[in-house]
């Protein structure tokens, strides 16, 4: 990592291809350095302390780093499945983990009450495979995933409940989970097979009891597919793996929420999933 990294804001995305997590100063992606020796790293998500969470899929674990930091400051095991997504909550510290499966069968979502000991699984019934999750200011936890037949599927697990419940999402069609991310007053979700092409793009939605409304549909010009972005108020920055086309796949930075051709562009990643923004304190 560089000098300069623990003073700068860093953009952090993890690369299932070669099994590392490059880390980028934001927002001009000049590179800060790699952190390596994992096992398919694939969600990435930071804390209100600049602290960064990795989901380690194929050894099941997620490993902390401090902001800038070269080595492991924790590592919790997951006793369940294959860790993918990853949230944490500003409020109460709470690390919120998606199992894409489980080993017994069907995915589920932990939860680490204040990032540590044993977490406490939580799931629907209607969720077959679990991608990606998000927190809102009020400490509601937003799971998307499949059902058993491969449709999209969004779930709730309201701030001191033990209940998942189903979001019906309206004005739109999503087909294949991504991000999860609360930006301002919208749920921000994201599209792995935008318009059901090799393409990507964001979803505002307002949230009403049980329905979430697209209000608003961001394209991310140029990607194939964008797995988990970071979203901030004015950008979104995210790797994009370039399988369906001749560019390289990469890191970009997209103004938000108008979205479109990025601003920013780095290539050197095989195969990028996760990324997540931390600040220096």
């Amino acid at each position: 990592m560089s000098a300069r990294s623990a003073s700068s804001d860093l953009l952090y995305v993890s690369d299932a291809g070669t099994f590392d997590v490059d880390v980028y100063r934001y927002p001009s992606l000049a590179s800060a350095g790699r952190l390596t020796g994992f096992a398919r790293p694939e969600g990435v998500c930071s804390d209100s302390n600049g602290n960064v969470w990795i989901t380690n899929t194929l050894s099941y674990y997620i490993v902390e780093y401090a902001h800038g930091g070269t080595s492991p400051i924790a590592t919790l095991t997951d006793p369940i499945g294959y860790p993918a997504g990853c949230a944490v909550d500003s409020s109460s510290g709470d690390l919120a983990v998606t199992n894409l499966y489980d080993f017994s069968g069907s995915g589920s979502v932990i939860v680490y009450r204040d990032a540590g000991g044993t977490p406490t699984p939580y799931g629907s019934s209607s969720i077959s495979e679990y991608y990606f999750d998000g927190y809102d200011p009020q400490g509601d936890l937003y799971v998307d995933g499949k059902t058993s037949t491969g449709t999209y599927v969004l779930a709730l697990l309201p701030h001191g409940k033990s209940a998942m419940a189903l979001v019906s999402v309206k004005g739109g069609t999503i087909y294949f989970p991504g991000t999860v991310a609360w930006q301002g007053s919208s749920l921000v979700l994201g599209d792995q097979r935008c318009g059901n092409a090799a393409a990507s793009c964001l979803y505002q939605a307002t949230v009403s009891g049980s329905t979430a409304r697209i209000t608003r549909k961001i394209p991310l010009s140029v990607a194939c597919d964008v797995a988990q972005a970071w979203v901030g108020a004015s950008s979104v920055a995210g790797g994009d793996y370039e399988y369906c086309k001749l560019r390289k796949s990469g890191v970009d930075v997209w103004p938000y929420p108008k979205g479109g051709a990025p601003a920013v562009t780095k290539t050197g990643l095989e195969m990028p999933i996760g990324a997540a923004l931390s600040r220096p304190q």
